[in-house]
């Protein structure tokens, strides 16, 4: 098969770069506590806008990425991912050097492989797909390619219901990526997850918004809650937008996992590993461990 074929011919390198990565931020895989990851009721989520194949980037074209992503999505330990900006020739890419996980998603463009996918990844030896479907984030969510209100490009959201096979357990996840010019399409799209949130319980994308922004108050009012929030960030902490360089002022927290009041947050971090002086995205991966509260709780 062709996806084997190429995850062979990758494997040494994958297996290097991973190596180098956990060295890099070893605090991430063991940030959880010991009771916390033996919890049959708690997950490790993952946003991470991994930037589209541009070929215009220079030394940080899709070509010099493709392993360190694909590495940093494995070594995150991640049970359920959100991925953002991905072309099909990055899906291929990535897939083929995963060896737990599946995924769902579409093109953006067609609603096949046109565009951007903003795809969902899951842990298939954990869980198993109940349904899925996408929706466009538009005043007609069911039209493919539709443009919503003053958004500069079509934009979806990836909806999911996995199944937990050790618990029975269902989770319903979103994945999205919010317009990065139209404000008005970013509040209508805030006020569609937020309908979303009563049968939904965890939304991860790249929301472009930040939290003193309108369109993020929509998402706290329809039911949401910020992980980064519990436990709080700290002032020194980095935002999610920083481009390629480290060294870089940029620094806007952008990127976000919400998740409804049934879950608590007991980790959660904004990753920052550098090889080569540059990271491996002009966005930075986040994580969250979350455990499901009991009814009494």
């Amino acid at each position: 098969m062709h996806l084997r074929a190429l995850y062979l011919f990758s494997q040494v390198r994958h297996v290097l770069l991973a190596s180098l990565i956990l060295t890099t931020f070893t605090g991430c895989t063991e940030s959880s506590s010991p009771d916390v990851a033996d919890s049959e009721e708690s997950i490790r989520a993952m946003t991470f806008n991994i930037r589209w194949a541009s070929p215009n980037d220079g030394a940080h074209v899709w070509e010099n990425r493709s392993d360190w992503v694909s590495a940093l999505i494995d070594t995150s330990n991640a049970d359920i991912v959100g991925l953002q900006e991905v072309t099909h020739r990055q899906l291929v890419d990535i897939m083929a050097v995963q060896d737990r996980f599946d995924w769902i998603g579409v093109g953006r463009d067609d609603g096949l492989q046109g565009g951007e996918y903003s795809p969902i990844l899951f842990d298939s030896s954990r869980f198993e797909l109940v349904s899925w479907d996408t929706k466009w984030l538009s005043a007609t969510p069911d039209v493919v390619g539709s443009v919503g209100w003053d958004a500069a490009l079509p934009r979806v959201a990836t909806r999911a219901q996995l199944r937990d096979v050790r618990t029975e357990q269902v989770i319903r996840v979103i994945n999205t990526h919010f317009d990065h010019r139209g404000n008005e399409a970013r509040v209508q799209s805030a006020a569609m997850i937020g309908d979303w949130s009563e049968t939904h319980d965890l939304a991860l994308g790249d929301f472009n918004i930040e939290p003193a922004s309108e369109a993020y108050q929509m998402m706290i009012e329809g039911g949401w809650i910020d992980a980064g929030l519990n436990p709080p960030i700290l002032p020194a902490e980095p935002g999610t937008f920083r481009t390629f360089d480290p060294g870089s002022e940029t620094s806007v927290r952008i990127d976000f996992i919400f998740h409804r009041p049934a879950w608590k947050v007991t980790s959660y971090e904004v990753l920052d590993p550098i090889v080569g002086g540059a990271y491996p995205s002009d966005h930075l991966p986040v994580v969250a461990d979350l455990v499901r509260l009991s009814p009494t709780q």
